[in-house]
């Protein structure tokens, strides 16, 4: 059976009448089958009460290292084990249990969510009346009515709205995290059903795309049946469809069909995407665990070899009282397995999740309004906050405040600027300064700003929903209730432009139905708005077609961007070419000083060509396949022939303390390339603005490539450029850039490593991704990070390595698929300099540490094999071989790393060059992980051969002639072992703190007062057990204990030498950056003065 295409939901769930006649026999009709679709139930959880422990157990042995740990178990229970299966058996029971309660709770947390979701309430129509029945109940085909501030339960078709316009105000933050309100349109042949009959009595069938993750797209078509006649077919489209999760608001209730319900939702499917990225203390953690597994096998073959090699079968049958196990390799890796550290994962993954609190909960780094702390979406990137090489960065709302000001137009050739709310003609001698004021608007002018407060999807909304709707009822437009229009747009832009033109005496009304009014001048002008073209990123443009009621002329009205608009418009006279050549040398001058630009154009259509291309849109939004390419080839057949009207300067104000935190990372070595949609010209201004371009820089350009020789050649000439000894920068636009990562990517990102900051303008959302993507996957494999505030910025964010975002105006979509989410771009400073370089330390030494303490106390093993003939014999006591890695040295490892500062956070943010100390992995690379484990085979030297020394007289201080036996001095190596590895941590820490030393005095503590316990307790079965009163013997012997102290010190020696060496060499090296950052600030300014000579 094939798979349908498209989805049918019929109205009511009832399908439409049949189209056989009367009068003609149904009893050979097919019968009408509804198709079956989800529920709307919603679940999250993972788990239920009966599938939580096989589902869970699963997803954990899935992991490597508990598989190898369950695997040693079953060997433990399956074979003559020279040591308890308990002491495998427990710590993986220990760590898989503590990770099931993590996640069980967890997801209990999920259910009480879903339960509440599920239950909440709804109004559907039902047997011809509206009943409350609950979300989960709602069922594809459903009418449901959903009133001013309410949720919408599931996606719905808009049918019909209390509002005049047709058209309802969406809150989608949840969804997309815009905090801008959307506009949504009732289908025109649904405008009218108001009622519980009309809606009951109509028959209705949808067709439309099968559910689908992307927010902004969907394509369907309406069929309504009235009667017996003719059954009317309407095109459905994204601004038809309200999503669950957004929320009602200015509108007192709409109507709406349910398409997709439960699991279809696009909220549910957009919930199932999830970043899978692996941070590099990950990547490094599994090298070294493959490198101890390795290590291991060598110990085994060795001691393996070394036994027969020393011993023969003849004299091992002798050796009866050994007890040698059947199987030899078998047996070595049991005594052996423990170099592997069972409790790494969990407790790394218990460290990282509360370090993000601290990120979380510093104030520093919080915003000023409502819910402005940091964010942390994952915490298995903590660590990457402090390994950034590359940083990837929006300009508009990342390093601009998306606050835009109207400030210039052009009009006719000539240039005017705002000043003090008023149009003032711009001096031509230099274009920055402000003429006389206007007093009275020229045609031309007021024609521009017309087509501006008519271009546009701005709504003027009043202060409630009631307000609204009596205001509605009364028919009253804004200038007959003695109020202000108030603007909500979903573009900055467009609501800057509208505010302009209010200003200036063009005040655009609003619309009820089709009809808009704009009062110009004081006079009060309608219109009937027949179509609305919207942007699309290809076309770069917005049209909008409008009738005028007095004269009954037809003008298609086009804004966008000048790369787009100019080019469609009409050049065939001196005039216009003159019109043209000014227009477009005032875009370059609005560019220079930072603006964002736009051109207006028009032009007048008569009837028979409006009703060509209404007939043609309308075949094409029909279309379900391919409707994207179809419509913006009519559009774009419309939106040619333009008349030039003029063009737009809006500012965008930068952000606070963007300049001192794009230096502060340049000279941490961290490269920002600016990634923006805007024109060359105004992304060059920003950024010599913002400083991310230097006065001393020479800027090398790759714009305007039309074909691959072309970009070759200017390719070749830049990287010859690129070659001497200055700074340099790289500019690069979008059409150029589809080339150079075609033809020659990495001949460009060798370019692009040369040179101390990128611009890459005119980008589209998929090139952000790309551009990433190609430094990424470069041959350094760099780690990059991507930083924006919008929708648009989402998937360079979820290419790069680290994903950061903004909490800007255009919502926060960004923050909610971001890693890290923040309310300025300021705050990357202490972010980067000092949580990431304290989180990457603390991560690096706790895993170095976590494999240095295992060959501390596993390496005695493989000595004393050498003693025990081969027998495989522990030298440790079941309970410290259990609890080693669980209690006795877990807790001083995780209070250090939750609490190290290796440098003061002052230090760190007045220091940004060291910051790239740390780059490239530098405390987990081969040389430093070595160290660690050489340090850890000496202190297993000195503490076997020292106790066995120590134990060579046959007392070693034992009162009344006792001597030693294998458990004393395990237990005197074991009890040894914990506090120099304890000891090693607390020198390795550079921040003593409070909680460290409660830490070790807990741990030393506990250790002690078991031990005095498990091995004093007479009572059976301990009184059978050779640890019984050990622990007590231990003290019994001054010699042993001062032997102890004495080997403890010998161990930690070297460490104290080379903490001391590192302390020196750090001193040494402030002394050198500080010096070398004086000659580099010489050198830039003799730079910058040699450059300024050049250009005299």
């Amino acid at each position: 059976m094939s798979t349908p295409s498209t989805r049918t939901v019929y109205l009511n769930r009832r399908p439409p009448p049949p189209s056989t006649p009367p009068s003609c026999d149904l009893t050979d009709a097919p019968v009408l089958i509804l198709p079956h679709y989800p529920s709307n139930l919603i679940t999250t959880a993972k788990y239920t009460l009966v599938n939580f422990l096989p589902k869970n157990l699963f997803e954990q042995f899935r992991r490597l290292a508990n598989f190898y740990f369950l695997c040693l178990a079953i060997i433990h229970s399956t074979i003559d084990s020279p040591v308890s299966p308990l002491t495998s058996i427990l710590p993986l029971i220990f760590v898989v249990s503590v990770t099931a309660v993590k996640q069980g709770y967890e997801d209990w947390l999920r259910h009480r969510e879903d339960n509440k979701v599920n239950n909440a309430p709804a109004t559907v129509l039902r047997d011809g009346r509206f009943t409350g029945v609950r979300w989960h109940q709602i069922s594809v085909g459903d009418v449901v009515k959903v009133s001013d501030g309410e949720e919408f339960p599931c996606d719905l078709l808009l049918l019909a709205s209390s509002d005049p316009e047709a058209k309802c105000d969406v809150i989608t933050a949840n969804l997309d995290g815009e905090t801008n309100l959307k506009v949504f349109v009732c289908p025109s042949e649904t405008r009218e059903l108001k009622t519980e009959d009309h809606l009951w009595s109509l028959h209705a069938t949808v067709q439309c795309q099968l559910p689908h993750a992307n927010l902004y797209d969907f394509k369907g078509s309406l069929e309504m049946y009235q009667g017996s006649s003719q059954a009317t077919m309407t095109p459905l489209a994204t601004e038809n469809l309200l999503l669950r999760g957004a929320r009602l608001t200015n509108t007192a209730w709409v109507y709406g069909l349910a398409i997709y319900t439960g699991r279809d939702t696009k909220m549910a499917l957009n919930s199932k995407l999830k970043n899978n990225k692996i941070s590099i203390i990950d990547k490094s953690m599994n090298y070294f665990l493959v490198f101890f597994l390795v290590l291991m096998v060598a110990e085994i073959v060795t001691c393996t070899a070394l036994k027969y090699s020393v011993f023969s079968q003849e004299v091992i049958n002798t050796m009866w009282y050994l007890d040698y196990p059947k199987e030899d390799s078998v047996s070595f890796l049991v005594i052996f397995s423990y170099i592997i550290p069972v409790s790494l994962y969990v407790t790394l993954e218990m460290q990282k999740f509360l370090a993000t609190l601290f990120l979380q909960w510093d104030e520093e780094v919080t915003g000023a309004g409502e819910d402005e702390a940091p964010k942390v979406n994952t915490s298995d990137l903590n660590e990457e906050l402090g390994q950034v090489e590359f940083l990837f960065s929006d300009k508009t709302g990342t390093l601009t405040e998306n606050i835009m000001s109207f400030r210039r137009c052009s009009v006719g050739g000539r240039s005017y600027m705002d000043a003090d709310g008023r149009l003032h003609v711009a001096i031509a001698t230099d274009g920055c300064a402000a003429g006389e004021a206007l007093t009275r608007l020229p045609e031309e002018v007021v024609t521009f700003l017309e087509t501006l407060a008519l271009c546009h999807t701005v709504r003027v909304v009043f202060p409630s929903a009631e307000e609204k709707q009596s205001e509605a009822k009364a028919g009253k437009w804004p200038e007959q209730q003695n109020v202000n229009p108030e603007y909500h747009a979903s573009s900055t832009d467009e609501k800057a432009l509208v505010e302009a033109c209010a200003r200036y005496g063009v005040v655009f009304l609003g619309q009820r139905e089709d009809q808009v009014a704009v009062e110009v001048c004081g006079k009060v002008r309608r219109y009937t708005r027949l179509q609305i073209l919207e942007f699309d990123s290809d076309r770069k443009c917005m049209s909008v077609v409008v009738r005028e009621e007095w004269s009954g002329r037809l003008w298609l009205l086009t804004k966008g961007a000048e790369s787009s608009v100019l080019r469609r418009c009409r050049v065939q006279t001196d005039r216009e070419q003159r019109h043209h050549d000014a227009t477009a040398a005032h875009i370059d001058d609005y560019a220079l000083l930072g603006l964002r630009t736009l051109a207006v154009g028009r032009r007048e259509i008569n009837d028979q060509q409006y009703q060509l291309f209404a007939t043609q849109l309308f075949q094409a939004r029909m279309m379900m396949e391919g409707r994207e390419e179809a419509v913006r080839k009519v559009k774009s057949q419309m939106e040619a022939e333009l008349t030039l009207l003029g063009a737009t300067g809006v500012e965008d104000l930068l952000q606070e303390g963007v300049q001192e935190t794009l230096e502060s990372l340049r000279v941490a070595g961290i490269k920002v390339w600016v990634l923006t949609g805007d024109k060359v010209e105004t992304a060059v201004n920003i950024a010599y603005s913002c400083g991310h371009f230097k006065k001393f820089m020479t800027v090398l350009s790759l714009t305007g490539l039309q074909d691959a020789e072309n970009a070759a050649a200017r390719l070749q000439q830049c990287t010859q450029e690129a070659r001497g000894e200055s700074s340099y920068g790289l500019v690069v636009d979008g059409t150029s850039l589809l080339i150079l990562l075609r033809v020659m990517a990495k001949d460009f990102y060798e370019l692009c490593r040369v040179c101390q900051a990128v611009v890459c303008c005119r980008m589209s959302p998929h090139q952000k991704a790309e551009t990433v993507k190609l430094v990424k996957n470069s041959k350094d494999s760099p780690r990059c990070a991507a930083v924006g505030d919008g929708a648009n910025d989402v998937s360079m964010i979820q290419e790069a390595h680290l994903g950061i975002g903004v909490m800007g105006r255009e919502g926060r979509q960004a923050v909610r698929c971001s890693d890290v989410g923040l309310a300025k771009f300021k705050f990357l400073q202490k972010v980067l300099f000092v949580h990431g370089h304290w989180n990457y330390v603390r991560m690096a030494n706790f895993v170095n540490s976590s494999f240095y303490k295992n060959i501390a106390f596993n390496t005695p093993m493989v000595f004393y094999s050498a003693w025990s003939a081969y027998s495989t014999q522990s030298v440790y006591e079941g309970f410290i071989l259990t609890m080693f890695n669980i209690t006795c040295t877990t807790l001083p490892t995780l209070v250090y790393g939750l609490f190290e500062q290796d440098i003061p956070a002052d230090f760190l943010l007045s220091r940004p060059h060291l910051y790239q100390r740390l780059a490239r992995n530098a405390l987990l690379a081969w040389t430093v992980f070595l160290k660690w484990n050489l340090f850890g085979l000496w202190h297993a030297v000195v503490m076997y051969f020292g106790l066995m020394l120590a134990c060579q007289d046959d007392t070693c201080g034992l009162p009344d002639g006792q001597t030693p036996d294998l458990y004393l001095f395990g237990m005197a190596l074991g009890t040894l072992c914990t506090f120099v590895v304890n000891f090693k941590i607390f020198l390795e820490a550079n921040h003593w703190n409070l909680m460290l030393v409660l830490a070790m005095l807990v741990t030393a503590l506990g250790y002690a007062l078991f031990y005095v316990i498990y091995s004093g307790l007479p009572v059976m079965p301990f009184v059978t057990y050779g640890i019984y009163f050990v622990y007590y013997r231990l003290y019994e012997s001054p010699a042993l204990n001062l032997t102890c102290l004495l080997l403890g010190v010998t161990c930690l020696l070297p460490d104290l030498l080379e903490k001391d060496l590192q302390i020196l060499h750090r001193s040494r090296d402030e002394a050198d950056d500080a010096e070398e950052k004086e000659k580099k600030e010489g050198q830039e300014e003799s730079g910058e003065f040699q450059k300024h000579r050049r250009t005299r």
